[in-house]
């Protein structure tokens, strides 16, 4: 696997930028059946991206969410939904659509501002498995970028190897990795969503191990660790980042992003407004990255090195790499504030 080129960290900062400077949240979910809604386009679509819509892995990833008697993905993911919580499909569809609303009323509900508020958070938000059950569906109808696949085509794996999903959500990638002939395992801080997980996995006869974090890791147990849209919500990514080091087979990889957003009520649940500290953390942990594949890093695990890691330092937590990163986020700051003002016209009437 090739080392990181300036053209994928280029595609890296840019995303990167996009997320850190907002602060509206990701809003509604689009509902590809609303006759308001356009068709998706292609014309923004990355290589990978594309590849992975033309892939038969896509295909496996649309399966597992179908039912089992047979139907459209968004057939069995409201059929998911509506069983678990008991609702009709109507009230599904409206929760899956909404569901930043009711995220944001389950964060103000108490105090988040301790390990054990956040945990709590993490512990009761029912929210989470309509908004990602939801996205899986987009991605299978071409309006989300298809994470998993992507990572499942641009990363072959030898036969049988053991993947561990960290932050694994309601257990689509899990899904797609034993469908493709891997031992799969979910990880997860969150009590409902692995719960949820089980239950639909359970449902599909799909052979798993459930880990309720934060409980141990076996040590080299995985050939490959994703931690997709996972380390902007953990409150120690240093620790984190031990942990996935540890449970990882010595050359295998973690593959992760870095979700960082702009504090604001509807990004309050990412943690960290720059990525430059949850890099870190993974790379002096003992993670090299080797590639990024449009915003998701691809890291091998390999032996302590001290020289490795003091460059590491330089580009990543020293006070100049802190700096540079200072002086760029005020001038992107003031640029979109131009852009801003530009697009609200000149005051008055």
């Amino acid at each position: 696997m090739s080392t990181v080129s300036t053209l994928d960290r280029f595609r890296a900062k840019v995303a990167g930028v996009v997320l850190r400077e907002t602060e509206a949240g990701q809003g509604l979910h689009i509902d590809p059946e609303d006759p308001a809604t356009a068709p998706p386009s292609t014309a923004g679509w990355t290589d990978a991206e594309r590849r992975a819509h033309e892939s038969p892995t896509m295909g496996r990833f649309a399966d597992g969410l179908r039912p089992l008697t047979g139907g459209t993905v968004r057939d069995g993911v409201i059929e998911d939904l509506a069983g678990y919580h008991h609702l009709d499909s109507a009230q599904v569809v409206h929760r899956c659509l909404h569901w930043e609303e009711d995220s944001v009323a389950e964060w103000k509900a108490a105090p988040r501002d301790t390990e054990e508020g956040l945990a709590d958070f993490y512990n009761t938000t029912v929210s989470w498995s309509f908004d990602l059950l939801w996205y899986a569906y987009l991605q299978t109808a071409g309006y989300g970028y298809p994470k998993h696949v992507v990572i499942a085509d641009e990363l072959p794996l030898p036969e049988g190897a053991t993947v561990l999903d960290f932050g694994s959500g309601v257990g689509v990638a899990a899904q797609l990795f034993a469908a493709l002939g891997y031992e799969v395992s979910l990880a997860d801080v969150s009590a409902p969503l692995l719960e949820f997980a089980r239950w639909r996995l359970e449902h599909r006869a799909v052979a798993a191990t459930y880990i309720q974090l934060p409980a141990e890791l076996p040590d080299a147990g995985y050939h490959l660790i994703t931690a997709i849209d996972t380390l902007a919500h953990v409150p120690d990514p240093v620790q984190t980042a031990r942990q996935l080091y540890r449970a990882t087979r010595p050359g295998g990889y973690l593959v992760t992003n870095f979700d960082v957003r702009k504090r604001s009520d509807r990004n309050a649940w990412h943690l960290y407004e720059d990525d430059l500290p949850l890099r870190w953390a993974v790379e002096s942990a003992g993670f090299v990255p080797r590639r990024c594949v449009d915003g998701m890093w691809v890291y091998r695990a390999e032996p302590a090195s001290g020289s490795r890691r003091a460059l590491s330092w330089l580009r990543l937590a020293s006070p100049p790499a802190q700096g540079i990163r200072l002086a760029r986020r005020a001038a992107i700051r003031a640029a979109v504030g131009a852009i801003q003002v530009v697009q609200r016209g000149p005051a008055g009437g």
